[in-house]
């Protein structure tokens, strides 16, 4: 999945960063791509979070491709090699526990540590800590009359900050699941060419539409069907199977 810019709830990382090799410069120092990081990621009560994926987003660098990322082992240890030296937001996620990438401004809300790699401190080490979790709407999406499941453009915007929001195809399948940032007021909207707008919880009036708010692992199911209409909405812009983050 594509991820443009380092911008998938309010999920708080705890992060502790220092360098682990001050003052010495090695080969892999001074190669523009020797940058590592490292560290561990656990749980609030402290245990060790195994099979959590770690990213280091570069920042004030063009993103292009997959974003440098590793897995923790059953010790929460995890290592990422061969980075380009510069500034980087490191931050979890655990998506199979709903602890979403907190290097996305529209879950963090920004508030991300970052780590510098230099020729001097090529070498990183973080301590992550993952929590609270973020709240979840599951369910369907299929067309109203004949039942046929359907992949439709998704809108996240923080209700509070509406430039703050994720939006695009690929978010959501028939059966989706959305983490939605805890606390916080979030305005939902789904749309599909040849099908009305749908506003959360379930209007195609725009008017009458509301924030989904939820608590840290609350769990909200609403099956969601769509119905046939005129639709001024755009397409999506981006191809299937990416996003656009703000």
């Amino acid at each position: 999945m594509l991820r443009v810019g380092a911008t998938f709830l309010l999920l708080v990382a705890i992060v502790f960063a220092f360098c682990s090799r001050p003052g010495i410069t090695t080969d892999a120092a001074a190669d523009e791509n020797g940058g590592v990081i490292e560290g561990t990621v656990r749980y609030e009560n402290g245990n060790p979070a195994n099979g959590a994926t770690v990213y280091a987003s570069p920042i004030g660098r063009p993103s292009i491709g997959i974003i440098p990322h590793s897995s923790t082992d059953e010790t929460g240890h995890f290592t990422i090699t061969h980075l380009w030296l510069g500034k980087y937001a490191v931050a979890a996620a655990k998506l199979d526990e709903d602890y979403p990438d907190v290097s996305m401004q529209f879950y963090s809300d920004g508030k991300f540590e970052t780590v510098f790699l230099s020729s001097r401190c090529a070498t990183a080490d973080v301590k992550l800590r993952l929590g609270p979790k973020a709240g979840v709407l599951t369910g369907t999406v299929a067309d109203a009359v004949t039942g046929a499941p359907l992949y439709p453009c998704v809108a996240l915007v923080r209700a509070s900050e509406p430039s703050n929001f994720l939006s695009g195809s690929g978010l959501i399948k028939p059966n989706y699941r959305l983490l939605i940032p805890p606390d916080t007021g979030v305005l939902v909207k789904m749309w599909l060419d040849g099908y009305q707008p749908w506003y959360f919880p379930g209007t195609v009036d725009k008017s009458k539409r509301t924030p989904v708010h939820l608590k840290p692992g609350e769990v909200v199911t609403l099956d969601i069907r769509l119905q046939l209409g005129k639709n001024a909405e755009a397409p999506c812009a981006m191809p299937f199977g990416t996003i656009t983050n703000h």
